[in-house]
């Protein structure tokens, strides 16, 4: 039986030779697998570096998209509150063209008077207020003092006189009221 099994082994180590020698598969060498890494991470950069190209390009346009957009705004911002305005100035040309032809002064300034309300109810809806000065304590933040005057009447640093009113928007200081004040 020794013989059997020994003439079995060589016949399957012969078969097992002859199928390794008719489909020879040659491993790959050290070198060559490196090669083959080097050039996956070459190809895996290059697609990074793309999409690097691609995003720098996409927030330029992106800046300028929006430089454009704000230009655009601030050119047109003001445009509702001069289509509430442009009433206003028929109305006075309307005024004017009544006082040529009539030499009625009370209507005109009754029409000239009305006119201004409106045009402060147009500035009351977008936010602006007259800033109410005399009587009032004298405040830099809101107004401005032109002169001084003593005053037995008054109070030290009060406001007496106003020469021009001023203006909040929001909260905030769009022309000082000025103003005399006393001492």
């Amino acid at each position: 039986m020794t013989d059997k099994s020994t003439d079995m082994a060589n016949q399957t180590a012969g078969a097992a030779g002859e199928t390794a020698a008719s489909n020879p598969v040659p491993e790959k060498t050290l070198e060559e697998k490196f090669n083959e890494e080097i050039l996956k991470h070459q190809e895996e950069s290059q697609r990074n570096y793309d999409n690097y190209l691609r995003a720098l390009a996409e927030v330029e346009n992106t800046k300028k998209r929006v430089a454009r957009e704000r230009e655009e705004y601030l050119k047109f911002a003001n445009v509702n509150i001069v289509k509430k305005i442009l009433p206003l100035i028929d109305d006075l040309n309307r005024a004017i063209e009544m006082a040529r032809l009539s030499a009625d002064v009370e209507a005109l300034a009754k029409g000239v008077e009305m006119v201004a309300n409106q045009l402060g109810e147009v500035l009351k809806g977008e936010g602006v207020t007259a800033i109410e000065s005399v009587g009032k304590p004298f405040d830099p933040q809101y107004h401005e003092a032109l002169t001084v005057q003593a005053s037995d009447e008054h109070p030290e640093n009060t406001v007496i006189e106003q020469f021009q009113t001023g203006y909040v928007m929001h909260d905030r200081v769009i022309r000082p009221s000025l103003v005399k004040v006393s001492s």
